[in-house]
C-alpha cells in the first residue's frame, strides 16, 4: 500500500487532480489523504508533520509553485510537484516580457527542490529539463487523460436544431487562439447551416466578442462560463469540437484538457498541428489537424462538415484511445509506476 498526501493552497478539484483522484479511488494499493492549505498563516503545521509520519509521498497540485519550499521544510517524505505550467513561459504566452526575470525564479526553485516532478507533455518535459537545467531522472511525463465516468456519449442526446454545431470551450487564454476561432466564424459567415457555439471566459474574451460584434456575426453564441458539470450534455451536442489555434511555443507544448474530454465523449476534434498533440494523436485517424490560419481552419471546417462519415469515425478512434488507454484508472496507475520507480 502506497500512501500519498495531497496538500497545498487548493481545493483540489482542478481537471488535472480530478482525473488522479478518480482513478486512485478505483485502485486498492494506494490511499489518497488531502490536507489543504487554507491560509498559510494558520495552517496546522502540527498536523501536517503528523501526516508526513503516516504517508510515503506528498503531492503539490498544479499551479502551487509557492507551496513548495514551505512544504518541503516542514516535511520529510519526498515530494511530487505537477506544476503543469511554467510561470515563465506563461508570461512569455501572454507578452509580459518584463515579468520574466521574477517568473523563471519561480519556476527555478520549486523545480529544484521537488524529488519528483510530472508534466503533462514530453514536449514539456524536455523543455522543463532544458530551459531549468534539471535531472532528466526527476522529471516525468504524466499525460492528463479524463474522468471517463464524467465525460461520456450520451447515446440519446437530441440536437436542439438541425444546423451542423462547431463547438469549443477553454479559459481563453492566449494559447487556445479563441481569436482565430472567431476569423474561421466569419470567414464562414455566408454558410447559414454552420453554428458556432462557445463556452467558457477569461483574458482573451472580451477580444472575441468584440470580433464577433464588429462583424456582426450570427453564426456565434458565446455561452460565458458554465457549470463543470455542463460540459458533457454540452459538448455531447456537438457536431464538431475545436482545440487550440494559438502562436506561442506554449501552444505548441501542450495537449489540453477539452482534447481529452472531447475524445472520452466520442467526438471528432479539430485542432492546430503541434508537436505535442501528435505525441498521443494521429492526423485523419483519431484527430483533425490543421494551421492555425483562420482560412485553413474554416476550409476544414467545412471539409468535414461533408464527410460525416470521417467524422464518425475519428471520433470512435479518439474514443477508443483515450478510454484505453487514457482513462483516469491508466493514469493512476502510470502515476503510481512513476513513484515506485522514485522507490527503487
Amino acid at each position: 500500500m502506497i500512501k500519498i498526501l495531497f496538500t497545498g493552497k487548493s481545493d483540489f478539484n482542478y481537471n488535472r487532480v480530478k482525473v488522479i483522484k478518480a482513478g486512485i479511488e478505483k485502485l486498492p494499493d494506494v490511499e489518497m489523504i488531502e490536507y489543504p492549505i487554507i491560509k498559510r498563516k494558520s495552517f496546522d503545521l502540527d498536523k501536517l508533520k503528523e501526516l508526513d509520519k503516516e504517508v510515503d509521498f506528498i503531492y503539490i497540485p498544479p499551479f502551487r509553485h509557492r507551496d513548495v519550499a514551505f512544504i518541503k521544510k516542514h516535511t520529510s517524505k519526498p515530494l511530487i510537484f505537477d506544476p503543469l505550467i511554467s510561470k515563465y513561459l506563461t508570461k512569455d504566452d501572454y507578452g509580459q516580457f518584463w515579468k520574466l526575470p521574477f517568473k523563471y525564479l519561480l519556476d527555478y526553485i520549486p523545480f529544484k527542490k521537488a524529488d519528483i516532478l510530472l508534466t503533462d507533455t514530453n514536449e514539456h518535459r524536455n523543455y522543463f529539463i532544458k530551459k531549468f537545467k534539471l535531472a532528466p531522472e526527476k522529471v516525468n511525463t504524466l499525460y492528463i487523460g479524463a474522468d471517463t465516468a464524467k465525460f461520456f456519449k450520451k447515446e440519446h442526446q437530441e440536437k436542439s436544431n438541425s444546423k451542423f454545431i462547431v463547438g469549443f470551450y477553454g479559459s481563453f487564454v492566449p494559447l487556445q487562439g479563441t481569436d482565430k476561432i472567431v476569423e474561421a466564424a466569419y470567414q464562414l459567415k455566408d454558410h447559414s447551416d454552420i453554428q458556432f457555439e462557445i463556452i467558457g471566459a477569461g483574458h482573451t474574451f472580451k477580444k472575441a466578442q468584440s470580433l464577433a460584434k464588429k462583424w456582426d456575426l450570427k453564426n456565434i453564441h458565446f455561452h460565458g462560463s458554465v457549470a463543470y458539470e455542463q460540459l458533457n450534455p454540452l459538448i455531447n451536442s456537438f457536431d464538431l469540437c475545436l482545440g487550440i489555434f494559438g502562436d506561442s511555443m506554449k501552444a505548441d507544448m501542450v495537449i489540453p484538457n477539452k482534447i481529452y474530454h472531447y475524445a472520452s465523449i466520442g467526438k471528432c476534434v479539430l485542432t492546430k498541428e503541434t508537436p505535442g498533440i501528435k505525441e498521443l494523436f494521429t492526423n485523419q485517424e483519431n484527430i483533425a489537424m490543421c494551421d492555425n490560419d483562420p482560412k485553413a481552419i474554416a476550409q476544414s471546417i467545412l471539409a468535414l462538415k461533408e464527410d460525416p462519415e470521417k467524422i464518425k469515425e475519428m471520433g470512435q478512434e479518439a474514443e477508443k484511445l483515450l478510454r484505453n488507454t487514457y482513462n483516469e484508472v491508466a493514469i493512476a496507475e502510470q502515476l503510481l509506476t512513476i513513484i515506485r520507480h522514485f522507490k527503487n
